[in-house]
């Protein structure tokens, strides 16, 4: 079982750019650190953590990358696990289908004599 502290990641690799020093060392949590709990518990308050994320200058890049990682837990980009599998799923709803199923079909098949 993975700790509170240790973002869960399912199917999707950690880039090297991922590693790489960049927008992380601009995020406004590292100030925090041990002071706000940007991985509360279940029931706990995400108010504080959200607070300080709305003055972060890599706000954005933070939540694109829990996304793209799908990030099961903590607060990430000002927007806390419920909010960005929320976020997730109108992406994935807004996403263009391609193909379409045989029931979507305008037209019926050729009928074969």
């Amino acid at each position: 079982m993975p700790s509170r502290f240790q973002p869960t990641l399912t199917e999707t690799a950690v880039t090297e750019t991922d590693l790489a020093a960049g927008w992380q060392q601009f995020a406004e949590c590292a100030h925090y650190a041990g002071e706000v709990d940007f991985f509360p518990a279940r029931g706990e308050s995400l108010r504080d953590a959200k607070a300080v994320c709305t003055v972060c200058p890599v706000k954005n890049e933070c939540l694109e990358f829990a996304l793209r990682l799908k990030v099961a837990h903590g607060v990430w980009g000002g927007l806390s696990e419920r909010e960005r599998r929320s976020l997730r799923r109108e992406r994935h709803r807004a996403e263009p289908r391609s193909g379409l199923r045989t029931s979507q079909r305008t037209t019926p098949p050729s009928q074969h004599a």
